[in-house]
């Protein structure tokens, strides 16, 4: 049965801060809303594109560095001579997903700001706080996806 939404968390969790959209998704895991599909990895790969055509909305999680605490922006495909050139970003895996599967879900990218990105394990102060934020963010759009 395909979910409803899919949040996919990712980023080096051994790179402190990096570590931000793992952490997110993790934390929206725990909530066990139905129709949510969670998934947590070190990075994104073509695979995923598979689980992106099961799902009406997919929410990216990601770290960033400085900027706003929390930014939430709605993406589109790349132009058509982009499928296989860069998957490893969010854009470029739903294209591939429309490229394969023939069909997008609505795609977001939540980005939250880390202040230290050094190789250590665990989220800094800020991050923290501002992870919570985020998951507040993705929380909404998971909402308004269930109200669409």
């Amino acid at each position: 049965m395909p979910a409803d939404v899919l949040v996919i968390g990712y980023g080096n969790t051994l790179r402190g801060d990096d570590g931000l959209g793992p952490a997110v998704a993790a934390d929206v895991a725990r909530l066990g809303w139905p129709g949510v599909r969670v998934k947590v990895v070190h990075q994104l790969t073509p695979e995923l594109a598979a689980d992106l055509a099961d799902a009406r909305r997919v929410v990216f999680v990601d770290a960033a560095i400085g900027g706003e605490p929390v930014t939430a922006v709605r993406i589109e495909t790349r132009p058509a001579g982009d499928v296989m050139s860069h998957a490893a970003d969010p854009r470029g895996l739903l294209t591939l997903c429309g490229a394969v599967y023939g069909t997008t879900p609505d795609a977001w990218l939540v980005t939250v700001a880390g202040a230290d990105f050094d190789f250590r394990d665990g989220l800094s102060p800020t991050a923290r706080e501002n992870a919570r934020a985020a998951q507040s963010s993705v929380e909404a759009l998971i909402r308004e996806a269930s109200c669409a």
